[in-house]
């Protein structure tokens, strides 16, 4: 890691009434981490227990430091010194404990990160413990979003194990579960929020690999449940890492390397053995959806998922809020939608065509917040997978592969050969199916006409 001349930032988490340290960014519990009582309730187990609300606040400190340090332009990394008040700070100060959280997090964002634990003068009150249904035979857990991959995969599971999958959200919003289900529903919410002291932050959001990770492992911890599954197909799971958009730090929020050494980590602090599992990470979104489709009453759910990262202000038509359709993480739907054989109304996104010749005339006559960074998150999204799907044709091709291959095997546990082979398949058929989905928009698309530029 390049640690010259990095942007630096020292933060203080501050107990209620307590003072910051000279010097130090505050990050005040109760006003820039409020815990929400019942949905931390949700989480109240008979092991629950001060570790794991420390390592909640945890989770909620590392979002709140990656999300108010910019980052510049010339240096991807940061420098980050976090101090905050655990109940066990022995515990927490172990030299094992901080290599694991360190080496895990360094890897995730790209930046050098330091910790100072000290002794929380108040303790936290222990949440009150409600009528839960845990199941006593719990084989997983499964972070679960209204993305298409988590409620495609979290059906495909739950076919499999039943009542032994255990799913947990990771979003902050319950205004889909009724009040009757929230008192009985297990990890309905991410129970805190995190709020910055200034308006504009960081966007690049590495933190939520962590984040998500974290509150898996607690709720696995707390049910006895040996396993998380992580919902991501391979092409958003492993394309971040092997083609890093622009001069970006590689992804690995929902990589097997950042898993695995959360692993390490919650084996050090909780002393308890949490496997992260990749149930589809050989197959493309595409086949994902189609299987879920196929084989789960439930397959016409996946129209009412939500794929975009655009927030309501730069995505709405109208007063509808739509997808954008453009960002990389929507062109990776609609290739999905179609390898998957299935339609979708065009009114799902603001840009209803991708079969226009011009960018601009893609979109709803009635949309008008066009943007130069929307312009350009579109171009990096089409050529993000046109890459891809050229990868293997690449002379750099066996170069990568044999390190990133290596980087797999060892973080999954499997020989080179096979995940060599396995990897393979998987772009072969993401260039099968995006060589057929660009050819369905016609020659003379936008998005034609960008990937000929190459």
């Amino acid at each position: 890691m390049n640690t010259l001349a990095l942007r630096e930032l020292v933060v203080d988490v501050v107990e209620p009434n307590g003072r910051c340290r000279k010097g130090a960014e505050p990050c005040r519990i109760n006003k820039n981490i409020t815990f929400d009582i019942g949905a931390l309730e949700s989480f109240s187990s008979r092991r629950w227990q001060p570790l794991v609300y420390d390592l909640l606040l945890l989770a909620a400190a590392v979002e709140f430091c990656d999300r108010t340090l910019l980052r510049s332009s010339m240096n991807w990394g940061r420098r980050f010194k976090l101090h905050i008040p655990v109940h066990e700070p022995y515990q927490w100060k172990e030299a094992s404990v901080v290599r694991a959280l360190t080496e895990a997090l360094n890897l995730l964002t790209g930046d050098d990160w330091h910790f100072e634990f000290r002794p929380r003068k108040t303790p936290a009150p222990r949440p009150a413990q409600e009528r839960m249904t845990f199941p006593a035979d719990a084989e997983a857990v499964i972070a679960y979003s209204d993305g298409m991959d988590s409620q495609a995969v979290a059906a495909l599971e739950g076919k499999r194990l039943g009542m032994r999958l255990v799913r947990v959200r990771v979003g902050n919003k319950q205004h889909d579960i009724s009040r009757a289900d929230r008192k009985e529903r297990p990890f309905r919410a991410v129970p805190y929020d995190v709020k910055l002291n200034k308006r504009n932050g960081e966007s690049s959001a590495r933190s939520r690999g962590f984040k998500f990770s974290v509150v898996s492992a607690v709720a696995a911890y707390l049910i006895e449940a040996p396993a998380a599954i992580v919902p991501e197909s391979g092409q958003g799971a492993l394309a971040p890492v092997f083609l890093p958009v622009g001069h970006g730090y590689e992804d690995y929020r929902n990589h097997p390397a950042f898993t695995s050494k959360m692993e390490r980590f919650f084996s050090t602090i909780l002393n308890y053995s949490i496997k992260f599992q990749f149930p589809r990470l050989w197959s493309t979104k595409g086949e994902t959806l189609r299987e879920y489709v196929e084989v789960c009453e439930a397959g016409a759910k996946w129209q009412k998922t939500r794929s975009c990262w655009q927030n309501s202000r730069q995505v709405s038509v109208g007063q509808s809020r739509r997808q954008c359709g453009v960002c990389a993480a929507c062109i990776l739907r609609r290739l999905s939608v179609h390898a998957a054989g299935l339609i979708e109304p065009p009114e799902v996104y603001v840009w209803e065509s991708l079969s226009a010749e011009k960018w601009k005339e893609g979109a709803s006559e009635k949309f008008s917040q066009f943007t130069k960074a929307l312009y350009e998150y579109s171009i990096a999204g089409i050529l993000h997978f046109e890459h891809l799907a050229l990868l293997p044709t690449s002379s750099q091709y066996e170069l990568i592969k044999r390190l990133k291959t290596y980087e797999l095997a060892r973080s999954l546990g499997q020989g080179p050969q096979d995940v060599s082979q396995k990897l393979d398949r998987l772009l072969q058929q993401h260039a099968k199916e995006w060589a057929a989905f660009t050819k369905d928009l016609g020659p003379r698309s936008f998005v034609r006409q960008w990937i000929d530029e190459l």
